[in-house]
């Protein structure tokens, strides 16, 4: 049931160099659910050259696109079109190891802990094998559009 980048990117608001996610390869909505990969490559716009990878606090932003991987898939089944989501606040983020080495793939795992309107808290954790790279908890607010927010 993966589905690949080239279709993920029609789900989400992010585009260009800054849609960072290879794929969602596991989806569950009745615990809403997703996993998503990246692989890690000298291609990604984070990727530094003097480290041979990723800095992991980059963990963070495949968090937050998975989140929104989970939304745009879920309304995408539901015939909506994609939200965008806001992050209102970020908890408990802690990286373990300092770099995501060339050549690996960061499995990121989010799963919905709780909704109030159309605020929604995750917990978040990324792993390269069995290895925890990164985890915390992000609260989102989905809106239509930005100008909702005076934005």
């Amino acid at each position: 049931m993966p589905i690949e980048k080239d279709k993920l990117i029609n789900l989400l608001p992010h585009k260009g160099r800054m849609f960072l996610l290879d794929r969602a390869v596991d989806i569950d909505y009745d615990e809403y659910s997703i996993k998503t990969q990246v692989d890690v490559t000298k291609e990604s716009m984070f990727f530094e050259e003097a480290l041979g990878g990723i800095p992991s606090y980059v963990t963070f932003e495949y968090m937050a696109q998975s989140i929104s991987a989970l939304s745009g898939i879920d309304n995408n089944r539901k015939g909506l079109p994609p939200k965008v989501g806001v992050i209102l606040s970020v908890s408990e983020f802690k990286t373990i190891v300092p770099v995501l080495k060339e050549g690996t793939a960061v499995t990121v795992s989010v799963c919905q802990q709780d909704i109030v309107d159309r605020v929604f808290s995750f917990t978040c954790t990324a792993y390269i094998g069995d290895e925890l790279v990164s985890s915390g908890k992000l609260t989102v607010m989905e809106v239509d559009d930005l100008r909702e927010l005076g934005i």
